[in-house]
C-alpha cells in the first residue's frame, strides 16, 4: 500500500471524525438563529443564502482540526492506537498535515467571503485555538478548556455573521456551550482508561442545562405560549439526559461505561443547540 497519499475514502472519513459533524452543523444553525434574532432580524431569503457556506466553513475548521490531531499525535497513536490511519500506513503524516492546515485556511477564506469583520476575527482565533490544542493537549490540564473554546468560537463565528456584532445573548450561548464541552472533553480524556478523575468538570457540565432550564422557566412564566412549553420540555430533556450520563460515568457499572456516557454527552450537544434559540 502506498504511503504517498491517503489511500482510501474510509481513511479520509476516519481522519475527519465525520460522525461528529452533525453537532458542528447544529452548533452553526443555532448560532445563526440566535445571531439573527439578537440582531433584530429573522433568517430570510436575503441572509439565508450565507448559511450553507458558513456551515461548510465550520465543518472545514472541525475536520482540519481532526486531521491535525492525528498528525500531531502520530507517535502516541503508534503505541496506543496502531489502527489509526497514519500508524497503519493508510496515510502519510506530511499529507495529513497538508490537508489539515489546508482545510483551516479554506474554512477561514470561506468565512471571510460570507461573513464580516467580526466573524473573520473569530475565525482567526478559532484556527489559532485549534492549532494550539493539537500542539499542546497531551498532559495539559487546560486542554478541555481549549477544546471548549474552539466550540465557543465556532458559535461566535457564525452568530456574529448574522448579528453584525457580538450581542450578549450570543456570548451567553457560547459560554454555555464552552462549559458543556469542557465537561465532555474531561470525560473523553479518561475514556481509554475507563475511569474518571477529578469531578469538578462534571459540575461545570451541569451549568448549561440548569441555566437553560431557568431561562425556559422564566419564559414560561412570562409568556405561556406553545414555544415556551417547547423550550421548557427541551430543557427538562437535556437535564435528564445529562443526569443519566453523569450517573453512568460516576457509577461505571460495566466496562465501557465511560465511553457510553461520553457518547450521550456528545449527542446532548444538539439538544443544547436547540435550547439556545428556544430559551
Amino acid at each position: 500500500m502506498s504511503a504517498d497519499a491517503i489511500s482510501s475514502m474510509p481513511a479520509w472519513l476516519r481522519l475527519g471524525r465525520v460522525s461528529n459533524l452533525p453537532t458542528v452543523l447544529s452548533n452553526a444553525l443555532a448560532a445563526a438563529l440566535l445571531g439573527a434574532a439578537s440582531g433584530g432580524q429573522a433568517l430570510s431569503s436575503a441572509n439565508l443564502a450565507a448559511l450553507p457556506p458558513l456551515m461548510l466553513s465550520m465543518c472545514l475548521f472541525y475536520m482540519g482540526g481532526m486531521y491535525l490531531n492525528d498528525a500531531f499525535d502520530r507517535e502516541i497513536d503508534a503505541r496506543e492506537r496502531p489502527q489509526r490511519p497514519i500508524p497503519s500506513g493508510e496515510a502519510r503524516a506530511q499529507t495529513v498535515f497538508a490537508c489539515g492546515f489546508g482545510m483551516l485556511l479554506a474554512g477561514w477564506l470561506l468565512l471571510g467571503l460570507y461573513g464580516n469583520d467580526h466573524s473573520r476575527f473569530y475565525g482567526a482565533l478559532l484556527a489559532s485555538s485549534i492549532v494550539l490544542y493539537n500542539v499542546w493537549h497531551k498532559d495539559n490540564p487546560c486542554s478541555p478548556l481549549l477544546m471548549g473554546a474552539c466550540r465557543a468560537l465556532l458559535c461566535l463565528c457564525v452568530g456574529s455573521a448574522f448579528a453584525g456584532g457580538t450581542p450578549p445573548l450570543l456570548c451567553l450561548a457560547a459560554a454555555l456551550l464552552l462549559a458543556h464541552i469542557v465537561g465532555l472533553s474531561h470525560a473523553a480524556k479518561q475514556e481509554s482508561l475507563d475511569r474518571i478523575g477529578a469531578l469538578w468538570p462534571l459540575a461545570v457540565l451541569g451549568l448549561p442545562p440548569l441555566a437553560y432550564l431557568l431561562l425556559a422557566l422564566v419564559r414560561f412564566i412570562t409568556d405561556e405560549t406553545a414555544q415556551a412549553w417547547h423550550a421548557l420540555a427541551l430543557a427538562a430533556a437535556l437535564v435528564a439526559a445529562l443526569a443519566l450520563a453523569v450517573a453512568r460515568l460516576i457509577k461505571r457499572s460495566a466496562p465501557g461505561a465511560v465511553g457510553q456516557a461520553v457518547a450521550r454527552m456528545i449527542a446532548a450537544v444538539s439538544l443544547l443547540d436547540g435550547l439556545a434559540p428556544a430559551g
